[in-house]
């Protein structure tokens, strides 16, 4: 059986290590908003971009044919 302090140590890296991964997440949505921002103004810069061709701005199916057996 493990001694209370080992089992205390245990606990203490789990929860230490849980709070970095949070804190990394939380970190990490200003990247994933920039990201956000990113794609949707590109998306909107293509549909402008087909809106100007006279292209629909339907999205186009996949370009490869499915895989025949």
């Amino acid at each position: 059986m493990q001694s209370w302090e080992e089992q205390s140590q245990g606990a203490i890296y789990t929860v230490e290590y849980a709070c970095s991964a949070i804190k990394n997440m939380t970190d990490s949505t200003v990247y994933f908003k920039s990201i956000d921002s990113l794609l949707k103004h590109a998306i909107a810069m293509k549909e402008q971009l087909n809106t100007s061709q006279g292209k629909s701005t339907v999205a186009p199916q996949a370009k490869n044919p499915p895989a025949s057996s």
